[in-house]
């Protein structure tokens, strides 16, 4: 098959949305509206947005029905996204997740004090019971590092506004303590070796890169060498450190208290040497790189492929301010590069890198939620045009298909919008001496709340 790559061997090829399939058709497509309410759920009492609800007639597809619960990153940037629509679900994403904040270690779950969970899901789920009992997971499962980040950063905004949701207690406790707790968490993980949160699982099953690119063959160098799995720092998630730094020096300032981890004048300078670190160590001379890790000898290399991570920079503000210039601008080129931006939005990967694939998962597709924050970085900066270009192409990508679906491939429309196959491989990991096992392809969720929020979002722009 075309996208099988040098040693690779088809495993299992299997259709899974066949001809006629409703979420082909742009005219099922429901209503934003009644989008938003489909993707509604209940988590410990709170109405919270979950990462992903089935089409009707899907429910029987259990490739359909992968993520229909409350989840950490996803429901907090869902919840972001929808601010305009639905403002009261950011504040009860907040406490929902804070309700099962990490308290212990527990290498299994991967729960840690102060952090917030990935992936909260009731012991009856059918998908919680099979990686509980094929995958060695434990539920609520930890295994993100960047909920807690985010969480952070949400917190502050709600704050900004309305200073007194920080003493709204959860089981006992106030959100600013457990703001205390999650920057005690992110201070813990900066002690890494390279200065930087790391993915590191606890559980060997667990997942391995734990950010939102959490598929096994998501961060890879030029050469498509594929990371060592146990030390990589992505770029992106130097920004959302700092800005969950900025946060935690924000509410400390209205909630002063001994407790806290660090100093306002500590924390600030911890802040700053993220700064420094992200231009040390990840600049390219005209790009960022993807990723860092560290080799066998525990030498820093970086990963030099240019992906849509990069973008989400601009979102942040780690490269706001006069002194990075230049580095702004050269995250507006690329994503508007043709090599990034295709007709169906930004690619996770570029698509001249040997690991490019149009439909993988996190390597070659176009999610429109990605391709919707790097926008939104793009008008924070003052990139205005090209901030409308990527809107353009990712609203008329939906608009082109029959639901909110999770990606869509990157070549469209030489090829299909929407993977209808799933497509797995085996390989011969030689660093490891090992059998490897991928997906290299398959269909999105086809209502996910990711890109019904995009949608909301994209839909409040003036263009």
């Amino acid at each position: 098959m075309k996208s099988l790559k040098t040693g690779e061997e088809t495993t299992n090829f299997s259709i899974i949305l066949e001809d006629g399939d409703p979420a082909l058709n742009p005219a099922n497509r429901p209503l934003l509206a009644e989008a938003i309410e489909m993707i509604i759920g209940t988590a410990n009492g709170y109405q919270v947005p979950f990462a992903a609800i089935p089409l009707l007639e899907h429910q029987g597809i259990p490739e359909q029905n992968l993520y229909k619960c409350l989840f950490g990153r996803d429901s907090l940037l869902i919840s972001d996204l929808l601010h305009g629509a639905r403002p009261d679900l950011r504040l009860n994403v907040l406490c929902a997740l804070a309700s099962f904040q990490g308290k212990v270690f527990d290498p299994i779950s991967e729960e840690e004090p102060g952090r917030i969970p990935h992936e909260v899901r009731d012991s009856d789920d059918p998908v919680a019971i099979k990686l509980t009992e094929q995958g060695g997971w434990k539920f609520p499962y930890y295994g993100s590092i960047d909920a807690t980040l985010i969480w952070m950063r949400l917190l502050h905004a709600e704050a900004l506004v309305r200073p007194e949701i920080l003493d709204i207690e959860v089981f006992g406790i106030s959100l600013w303590q457990r703001s205390l707790a999650a920057t005690e968490w992110i201070l813990n993980r900066l002690g890494s070796q390279s200065g930087l949160i790391e993915s590191n699982r606890a559980n060997p099953r667990g997942i391995e890169n734990q950010v939102w690119k959490d598929s096994g063959d998501s961060y890879m160098h030029l050469d498509g060498t594929l990371a060592r799995g146990d030390s990589t720092a992505s770029v992106e998630t130097v920004g959302e450190a700092y800005d969950a730094l900025l946060s935690a020096i924000f509410i400390q300032g209205i909630r002063p208290n001994p407790n806290w981890p660090l100093p306002v004048a500590e924390l600030e300078r911890v802040a700053r040497s993220l700064q420094i670190s992200l231009i040390e160590k990840f600049w390219l001379g005209d790009n960022f790189a993807l990723a860092l890790e560290r080799d066998g000898s525990g030498k820093s290399i970086q990963m030099k492929s240019i992906a849509s991570n990069q973008g989400r920079l601009l979102d942040s503000k780690i490269i706001s301010g006069q002194e990075f210039t230049k580095y702004r601008q050269a995250i507006a080129t690329a994503v508007t590069d043709s090599t990034l931006l295709g007709e169906s939005g930004l690619r996770t990967l570029s698509n001249n890198h040997l690991s490019y694939r149009p439909g993988g998962y996190h390597t070659g597709s176009a999610w429109p939620f990605d391709g919707v924050l790097v926008a939104r970085g793009l008008l924070k900066q003052g990139f205005d045009n090209e901030s409308v270009l990527i809107q353009r192409k990712t609203q008329v990508a939906i608009e082109s298909s029959g639901g909110y679906p999770e990606f869509f491939r990157g070549d469209w429309p030489a090829s299909d919008l929407i993977n209808r196959y799933i497509h797995d491989v085996k390989s011969i990991d030689a660093a490891r001496n090992a059998e490897r096992f991928n997906r290299v392809a398959q269909p999105p969720q086809i209502i996910q709340g990711w890109t019904v929020a995009a949608y909301s979002w994209l839909t409040e722009q003036v263009k």
